[in-house]
């Protein structure tokens, strides 16, 4: 091979791995889950003026993998989630028939029950139910009946909904999206929203626009002497369950 024959053959390789590396596709850089979660919420403090030192990159990391872990450990013991939306602090696990609702933790969240909350005087209270983490008040007026309850939000707090009949809608009440209501068959309504650091919940046979109403019209109560005061007790059946 001559010396021309040579140079040629070396221009030739040159121009081809130059042309090959110009017609591929690098890969195009994609964020973890991780820094995603982190910056959405880092994001979302700063534009309602908070800012929480203690949310870092490692935490979130951290919470990634735990929930990674949770979610594979749940896929592969035979049941598998159609679907997950985080909205808000709401993470809503869909299991076709039933969901899930994980809340996400403030700093502003009670640890204890500071103040009680209810409906106004004209509904009549007829059965309740008071635990640790929670506060159960039934009520009657007229032929409506409602549930009214009041819960302390914990880390791993869940709520079961039940998603086969009725599609969840979120709405912002007090703050944007800190809130979801759920129609039923037959006028019936549940009504979730976070109001004063505590998850707050109605249900009953009313419509979404008398739901809301209730939400505003809740005050604060002296639970005390409510429940010295003889009530009814009347059967009750709970949406979420």
């Amino acid at each position: 091979m001559t010396f021309e024959e040579k140079m040629a053959q070396a221009f030739k390789e040159t121009s081809d791995e130059r042309a090959d590396r110009l017609m591929r596709v690098e890969k195009k850089h994609k964020f973890s889950l991780a820094y995603k979660i982190w910056e959405y919420k880092t994001l979302r403090d700063l534009r309602r003026g908070r800012c929480d030192s203690r949310w870092t990159m490692q935490k979130a990391r951290k919470a990634t993998t735990a929930m990674i872990v949770a979610f594979s450990f749940l896929i592969f013991g035979g049941t598998a989630y159609a679907a997950v939306a985080i909205i808000g602090r709401y993470g809503i696990v869909d299991k076709v028939d039933y969901s899930k609702v994980l809340m996400e933790t403030y700093s502003s969240d009670k640890t204890s029950f500071e103040e009680y909350y209810g409906l106004p005087e004209e509904w009549e209270l007829t059965d309740y139910e008071i635990g640790y983490r929670y506060t159960t008040l039934n009520y009657t007026q007229d032929e409506k009946k409602i549930c009214f309850s009041q819960y302390l939000i914990k880390d791993g707090n869940i709520v079961n909904i039940n998603t086969e009949k009725a599609n969840v809608e979120m709405l912002s009440l007090y703050s944007e999206n800190d809130g979801f209501v759920m129609e039923f068959p037959n006028n019936e309504t549940l009504l979730y929203w976070i109001y004063d650091g505590y998850l707050l919940n109605v249900s009953g046979n009313i419509d979404k626009t008398k739901a809301i109403k209730l939400a505003y019209s809740t005050k604060i109560v002296d639970l005390e002497e409510m429940i010295k005061k003889p009530v009814t007790t009347v059967p009750f059946v709970s949406l979420t369950l």
